[in-house]
């Protein structure tokens, strides 16, 4: 059962990480979501799951990301980003849809230079400085 739970959770990575190579490397066919099903077999009874859900926009950027246990959501977030294909936005969810938190991120010369996340009332929980030595 271990090795199974882990050969279907490297199927699923696998198929997020080729979706969203596919969108960005300029195929044809783009992807605007993907939905991932989970079956159960128990004996005689036989019980299918929404594993997660991801959605994408025409970029191949991911716009959100649903994860479930048991069929009901678990973890939900959605991403915005810039011109440039940049993260600049990502808010995280409860699993009723309310708002926990976000974080916005500032970008300059394509580097990720702070990190704000604030919570819901936008009050700041914490903020990160990146700072980079270049050649």
């Amino acid at each position: 059962m271990k090795k199974l739970k882990i050969f279907l959770l490297t199927i699923m990575l696998l198929g997020s990480f080729l979706s969203a190579y596919c969108q960005k490397s300029g195929s044809k066919d783009k992807i605007k979501s993907i939905i991932v099903l989970e079956e159960k077999h128990d004996m005689l009874v036989k019980k299918q799951f929404k594993e997660s859900e991801t959605h994408y926009d025409n970029k191949g950027n991911i716009l959100e990301e649903i994860t479930y246990k048991q069929g009901k959501v678990n973890k939900h977030f959605r991403y915005q980003y810039d011109q440039d294909g940049n993260k600049i936005k990502e808010e995280k969810f409860d699993p009723s849809g309310k708002l926990i938190e976000f974080s916005e991120y500032k970008i300059e010369n394509g580097f990720r230079v702070e990190k704000i996340v604030y919570d819901a009332n936008r009050r700041i929980k914490s903020r990160k400085i990146y700072q980079y030595t270049t050649f």
